[in-house]
């Protein structure tokens, strides 16, 4: 079950929903540009991973994974609940996200924000509000992933061992993927084999599902994402290397 933050009354009433703050059109290019650009130092990759593992981790399924233009699309979910004065319902939004770059900067972009009062759609928003509220506790879930593991990641491009030693180093970090996505998924478990390429740099150059028993895409889209970002150092010595690893996940329980 997904968890719904809940709104009081008069923070709704005063922020949100009513009152004289600077309003903008859904529609304005400035207000995308203004609000919901951010640029990183870091590889496009691992910020079209850090966008899906953040909404992994809220619970939000996502529509739309396009790795080769850099788009992801979520589904329309609520964000929380509201009360006021002779009413109660749901506000509830749905994202648009272009993440663009080369392997030293990225920019990710909301380029499009849809967001309803009940099943009205909403044609402005108060940025500031919304800003403080949603878009920027939004981003700072996408730097978290940004910034984890930069240790492990240099000592991966040092490394002079094994494929299984890099895999046995990294495999923690889609273990907490795992423990925070099936907190909206109990009982949630599976095994997600992927193939993939290691070129002459350690990097992985190429990535696919080649099989899984989880029954939910939009995990296994995470995974394969987040071992794409993985350097295994020059262990292939000159010469690519293409692998077939599976990764299993299973609950306490078992």
């Amino acid at each position: 079950m997904k968890k719904f933050a809940l709104i009081a009354g008069v923070l709704a009433t005063t922020t949100l929903l009513i009152g004289c703050a600077k309003k903008m059109m859904l529609d304005d290019p400035t207000l995308y540009d203004q609000y919901l650009t951010r640029t990183y130092n870091q590889p496009a990759g691992k910020c079209f991973y850090a966008v899906q593992v953040a909404f992994a981790e809220r619970g939000v399924e996502l529509t739309k994974v396009d790795t080769d233009r850099g788009r992801i699309v979520t589904e329309r979910h609520v964000i929380a609940y509201y009360a006021v004065p002779g009413e109660v319902g749901s506000l509830s939004d749905r994202y648009y996200i272009d993440v663009s770059g080369n392997k030293k900067q990225c920019t990710i972009k909301v380029s499009k924000y849809k967001a309803w009062r009940g099943n009205n759609e909403w044609t402005w928003v108060k940025p500031d509000e919304a800003y403080a509220q949603i878009w920027e506790p939004l981003f700072r879930s996408f730097e978290g992933h940004l910034n984890d593991d930069e240790e492990d990641e240099l000592a991966d491009k040092r490394s002079a061992g094994s494929i299984d030693d890099v895999v046995k180093r990294r495999t923690p970090d889609l273990q907490k993927i795992y423990d925070k996505y099936k907190e909206n998924k109990p009982g949630f478990g599976g095994k997600v084999t992927l193939k993939f390429t290691i070129d002459s740099n350690g990097d992985v150059a190429s990535i696919s599902v080649e099989s899984s028993t989880t029954k939910d895409s939009t995990f296994d889209e995470v995974v394969k994402m987040a071992v794409s970002t993985w350097n295994f150092g020059r262990i292939a010595k000159g010469k690519n290397t293409t692998v077939t690893i599976p990764f299993t996940f299973s609950t306490d329980e078992e």
